[in-house]
């Protein structure tokens, strides 16, 4: 198949080196980067106040990352407090930092967040939730109602690329790209944004692979009818749905 990948480097570079090995013909077209986010400042008065009683939640790997490179810069560490991530990807960056034990729920939705045990009971405790610009505000209302006091902060924000001349849709149909791998719905909201009403129809008519069923939600709204659920956004399980459809369609 000949699936366009959007996804950020270096995530792209990496999942289509595994596409390539699985037999695939990757597009790679990067729709978005990342940069430090307007509230970093922050970071060590916010962190250099939380106990050992307190929570810190971080919604992506880019938000570990961003504030581990911010407490380097500013000599200090990680607090020893209680960690979550939302999905695996997000607890193997704690990982990688050096904080263990890092709770990742079943649910990486904002649901699972505050469904889990330890977020009942939160009177008198921090909790501090690392994200990039804009996202669902689910997690703190429901939080501060169990009597938490929660401050976002954000850590880095995302930059979208543009094209105002329809070059990169017209580079797509071009070379006969079939499918999308789409990682998140910002992503997937931007992609049918930069395309013009002309070529919505075809963009609409790609075999669409997604993450979560949050997404798959999203794409059916936007009017697409072949949608894969990955239930993941590792390369594996991306690669595993676009395998899974090419076989079905031998």
């Amino acid at each position: 198949m000949i699936p366009l990948v959007v996804r950020p480097e270096p995530q792209a570079s990496s999942l289509s080196q595994a596409l390539c090995a699985a037999g695939h013909q990757p597009v790679v077209s990067p729709l978005l980067s990342f940069v430090e986010g307007a509230e970093s400042h922050r970071l060590p008065e916010l962190l250099g106040q939380l106990s050992e009683h307190d929570y810190v939640i971080a919604v992506s790997v880019h938000a570990v990352d961003f504030t581990d490179n911010a407490l380097q810069q500013h000599h200090m560490d990680w607090p020893n407090a209680h960690y979550i991530a939302v999905g695996q990807a997000t607890g193997d960056a704690f990982t990688a930092v050096g904080i263990l034990g890092a709770a990742v729920p079943d649910d990486p939705r904002s649901e699972g967040i505050i469904s889990l045990p330890g977020l009942t009971q939160l009177a008198g405790r921090r909790v501090i939730i690392l994200r990039g610009n804009g996202g669902r505000h689910m997690i703190a209302p429901t939080l501060t109602d169990r009597g938490a006091r929660v401050d976002y902060c954000e850590v880095y924000r995302r930059q979208y690329r543009s094209d105002p001349n329809g070059k990169l849709v017209k580079s797509w149909q071009s070379k006969q790209v079939d499918s999308i791998i789409i990682t998140s719905g910002g992503l997937l909201s931007h992609i049918v944004q930069l395309t013009n009403d002309r070529a919505k129809d075809w963009l609409r008519s790609r075999l669409l692979i997604v993450p979560s069923i949050r997404v798959v939600l999203e794409a059916k709204e936007l009017g697409f009818t072949q949608i894969i659920n990955a239930e993941g956004a590792s390369n594996q399980a991306l690669i595993a749905a676009l395998d899974e459809r090419k076989r079905n369609d031998r």
